[in-house]
């Protein structure tokens, strides 16, 4: 795996390990903007905020667009533990992220490859590169720990 992207893994799992300390499930997401500085962090909140909007990917997407005071994300690239389900992937294509790297699929919510094909996806954002890098087994262990605990 590139440096780069080890890089940025680590920074999207220690958002999911937040969300995991605050028995949330542990979804982290960054942004990273044209010039490879992380502009935007998320942790899933939904059980927090009792918010069903609070998802890891949407956090960071406007903390990123507070930070540049602009809706417009272009030459933004986003790294998300686990695949982006519909409604966060609507919120990246229409914030103009132009890649979206992610590890673990989802193939109950995730959009990005589980529920639509290379050429639906587009279809709905012509511009959106989405890749999915093999995980080591650190994020598939962080959600299998997780959901092994709400069982408990």
């Amino acid at each position: 795996m590139e440096l780069e992207h080890t890089k940025y893994l680590q920074a999207a799992l220690a958002e999911a390990r937040k969300a995991y300390l605050k028995n949330e499930v542990p979804i982290g997401a960054i942004v990273v903007d044209a010039e490879g500085k992380i502009i935007g962090r998320g942790s899933n909140q939904t059980h927090t905020k009792k918010d069903g909007l609070m998802h890891a990917e949407l956090i960071a997407i406007k903390q990123a667009q507070k930070r540049l005071g602009d809706w417009r994300l272009e030459g933004a690239k986003m790294y998300i533990t686990l695949e982006p389900c519909l409604m966060c992937l609507g919120a990246i294509g229409n914030a103009r992220i132009e890649q979206v790297t992610y590890w673990l699929t989802d193939p109950l919510f995730g959009s990005v490859g589980s529920k639509l094909s290379g050429g639906q996806l587009k279809k709905l954002f012509p511009k959106l590169r989405c890749q999915r890098l093999k995980d080591d087994g650190t994020i598939a262990g962080l959600m299998k720990s997780f959901f092994q605990n709400l069982r408990k």
